[in-house]
Parts: structure tokens; sequence; C-alpha cells
């Protein structure tokens, strides 16, 4: 017999067919007939029958959950100090203009156009997803997304165009991570928050070049905070991080979402069949304090004559903000210039805390290590050492030498998984005499000049550079007649060489035939 649908299941399933989110619909429908405060309080009485309920367990995990959860509770209503204070969010939306879709998440995700609480810190809000938007190319809920211009008037547009940065001589850099794209980007929204802050509109920024044309989007954050009972004392909260989001001019620019403004007074255990409070089950000690710092600030700006969205109370956040960005910005420049003088450049073109002379010696252990493996236990090392590297390695990385410790075990890794197929295309190529070559740094591959067809043997020199070492004729890729080892390479014609004795033979070592060849005939060495 299937089972019966609540009253709060059926409105959710109502409203979900309307374009809503089920658990957010039945969450708000849910709600056992009390009123806020009646919600709240019943949740503090449930929280504390199940920490009553563990009393004298100190082992088992429902004990210490029960525990927890009181903490988090206890430290809550001690700032709560008998107040009627509700938990509020609300989902803001912002517009913006851009190149493209790349651009756009630089303006709109990245570092500006978020909205500020009363305090510092980023917490207390959060990208949030665009309902009707679809899905990401990743499959992911849009957080920012395209709009049609068609759905904007023509004073939209304008503003939206006037608030592009002017700043296409740095077009050319805009791959560049902490480029003069990106940081002209950052730079224009600074001033443009000192603006509100000052609230003094700019001038005419100018018109766009001929051709060029933007895009326009939007994107939704989700913002928390604290405010009274009812939604009246909300609005505002709401209203003034909205208009913390400012353009070109300072003007406040960002609006709150229809509908979006709820309350958080807990939800119904469907475990324990005990109504929860949001307090102990929804966030951390860090958030529980950045609620209440803000929200005290709230209560003393009132007090000092800047009431919830007033310019006086704006301009304070504005400024702060402005000095914010640019400060946390700045850190992370000089984050990255520190980082950059650290890399060193292998000779791949890959930049590594490693030095080259350091992965080398890495790349040689490796390879004496993997020496009378099969592919498959080199395989099998590769794995171990990839896991090692990200998973293990990888979880604390707190000093320049533990990054040190994770290149050089991904090396291992990269080298072990690449011998192991070397292993086998030499096997399959030249024969089982071949298996130990690539142990020795031997690569292989086709060459062609005038005079034939070839398996070129190719050799890594102590920088980082190739040496031709042996040339093999082939047919359908397998090798025939006599090996051939390089003595010198020319430019305008064929490589000098020797030949190393019968026909279908080959040197042990390909390297040290070479140099041996070489002081022997040349007076010199590889």
């Amino acid at each position: 017999m299937p089972k019966k649908q609540t009253t709060a299941s059926k409105r959710a399933r109502t409203e979900t067919r309307k374009g809503q989110k089920f658990t957010t619909a039945y969450r708000r429908h849910e709600k056992p007939g009390l009123s806020p405060a009646e919600l709240l309080a019943l949740g503090v009485a449930n929280e504390r029958k199940r920490a009553a309920k563990h009393a004298g367990d100190d082992w088992s995990w429902e004990a210490r959950t029960a525990q927890n959860r009181m903490w988090e509770l206890e430290a809550w209503e001690k700032r709560r100090a008998g107040r009627n204070v509700r938990i509020w969010s609300a989902v803001i939306e912002v517009k913006t203009s851009a190149l493209d879709a790349d651009d756009a998440w630089h303006r709109l995700v990245l570092y500006t156009r978020h909205p500020y609480h009363r305090i510092s810190g980023g917490l207390l809000h959060s990208t949030w997803e665009i309902e009707g938007a679809g899905d990401d190319e990743h499959g992911h809920p849009r957080t920012y997304a395209p709009i049609d211009p068609a759905a904007l008037t023509d004073e939209e547009r304008a503003r939206l165009d006037a608030d592009y940065p002017r700043i296409l001589q740095h077009l050319d850099t805009r791959g560049e991570k902490y480029g003069p794209w990106e940081q002209a980007q950052v730079q224009h929204y600074v001033q443009s928050l000192r603006r509100a802050a000052i609230r003094h509109p700019e001038s005419s920024p100018g018109s766009l070049p001929r051709g060029l044309e933007l895009t326009y989007w939007r994107a939704h954050y989700r913002v928390e905070f604290l405010a009274g009972m009812d939604e009246a004392s909300a609005l505002p909260r709401a209203e003034e991080l909205a208009a913390t989001i400012v353009d070109h001019t300072g003007r406040p620019v960002g609006t709150v979402v229809a509908g979006s403004i709820r309350a958080d007074d807990g939800f119904h255990n469907h475990v324990d069949g005990m109504w929860n409070h949001p307090a102990a089950d929804t966030m951390g000690s860090l958030t529980r304090q950045h609620l209440w710092q803000d929200y005290e600030d709230v209560l003393a700006g009132a007090e000092a004559g800047r009431p919830v969205g007033s310019p006086q109370a704006l301009a304070a956040i504005c400024a702060r903000a402005a000095d914010e960005l640019a400060a946390h910005y700045g850190e992370h420049l000089s984050g990255m210039a520190e980082h950059e003088a650290k890399l060193h450049t292998q000779p791949d073109g890959s930049r590594t805390y490693t030095t080259p002379s350091r992965m080398q010696q890495v790349i040689a252990q490796a390879r004496e290590t993997a020496a009378g493996k099969s592919p498959a236990e080199l395989r099998e090392m590769a794995e171990h050492a990839e896991y090692m590297a990200r998973r293990v390695y990888g979880k604390v990385v707190e000093s320049d030498a533990d990054v040190r410790r994770i290149e050089t075990t991904e090396q291992q890794a990269k080298t072990w998984a690449f011998l192991a197929d070397e292993v086998e295309s030499f096997v399959s190529t030249f024969g089982t005499h071949a298996a130990g070559w690539p142990l020795l740094g031997v690569t292989w591959e086709y060459e062609t000049d005038a005079e034939g067809h070839y398996l070129g043997l190719w050799a890594e020199t102590r920088d980082g550079e190739r040496d031709l070492v042996g040339l093999w004729p082939h047919e359908d890729g397998y090798p025939v007649g006599a090996y051939e080892i390089v003595l010198q390479t020319r430019s305008t014609a064929r490589p000098l060489t020797v030949l190393h004795g019968p026909e279908g033979t080959a040197p042990s070592d390909p390297v040290q035939s070479a140099v041996d060849e070489r002081a022997r005939r040349l007076g010199r060495g590889a």
C-alpha cells in the first residue's frame, strides 16, 4: 500500500511543478503549526533532550555528535541573550557586461561584484543557483548565466555598456593569472567602491571602440544574516547587502530576487522525529561568530546614526570593502610574485619548486628502481606513487619542502608509467634484448634521409637535451640490416656512423656504445 503523502509533501510537490526545489519547499511547509519563536524554543529543548539521553557516554558517535551540537547551541543561545532574532537568507542578483563567458566569470564570480556584510570575511555569502538557467558544461547548476539583450531596456544596456572598464590596452593579457588585464579589472572595481563610499559619481567613461560588442550576464548570490522575527525586519538587511554591489559610478546595482527571503527556523529530523535547531545543525562556530558580529555591528550602527540601508551605513561598508578588496588582491599579487620567484623551469617547460638538476636525479633514481620490473609492476608502482602524492602528501602542504616532496613523487609516478609503455614499445619493436633501453633514458622515433628509412635511437643528455646515438634501417616498422652507431650529427648531411656488427644485432647499451666509439674514433665522449 503506497505511503500517504503529508500536507507538507503535497504542497511542496505543487511548488516543485512551478519550478521551485522540492527540498526547499518541503522544509517551508513541514513546520508543525508553531510560531517562529516556539519552533526555535522547541529546537533548543530537543537538543538538550538528545544531549541528556547520552549523558555518561563519552565514546559513541551518537553521544559525541549530540554533545557537539549542544555546545554549538549553547554558544548560540549565549550570544542571543534572550533577544528575538532569526537566521535569514536572501538571494541577490547582479548584472554586468562582458566580452564573453570567461570575462563574465572574472567580473561576476572571481573578485568583484560580491555583496559585503558589516564585517570582513566571505563566509556569509556564496554563489547560488539561478533557477531556470539550466546546468553548465560540467553538469552543475549555473550560478551565472547570459542575458538575452532583448530582455533589457535601452537604459539598462546603456548602463551596462558604460560600466565596462576602458582597459582594452591590456586585452592581450587576458589569459594571464594576475596579469595586467585582471589587475585593471580589480582596480576598476576598487575605484567604483570608493566612489560609492564618497558618493561622488564618475563622469562619462567614454565610448567603446568601434566594432566591440559586449554580452550581458547575471549572477546570483545567497546571503545569510540575522534580523528580527518577521520578514519586515529582514527585507532592509537584504536590500542593504544588495546595495553594496555597485557599478562604475558607485551606484547600487544589486537587487533582491523576489520571494527569495527565507527564515531558517530548523527542520524536522526524520531519524528521531524531533525538530532540529538551525544553530546546532547548519553552521560551524566561525559562521556563527560572523553572523553575530555582523548583527552587533548593525545594532551599533543604528545607535550611532547609521541605520540599516542608510547612505551613511552604505558609505562605511563600501569604504571598508574597497580597502579589503585592494589589500586582499594585493596579498594575492605578492604571494604570486613570491611563488614565481621559487619556480624553476624544467626541460619540458613545466615549472616546479624542484630544481632541474634535482628532478634529473629523481628520474635517474626512478629508472634504477625500475630495473628488472615488468610493465605491469611499473604501472602498479606508478599508481602507488600518484596516490601518495595526491592523497597522502597532498593533504598537508605547509612548506616549500612539502611541495617539492609532492613534485618529486609525481615525477616518479610519471617516470614509471612512461617506462611501462616504453618497455612494451621497445620489446615489440626491437625484441626482448631491448627491454632495458628505456631505463637508460633511450627513446626511439622514425627517421628518414636520402638513403632510406631508419629507427632512430635518442639518448637524454645531462642538460635535458637529446642526442642521436643509433640508426637502424627498418621495413614496416621493424629493424632490418645492420645497426649503425652515430658518431656525429651534421646539419647539412647524413649523420656520420659506423656499423655495430653483424646484421640483426645491436649493442646491449646503445648509449655507452656511442660514447665508446666516439672516444675511440673522434677522441671525445658523447
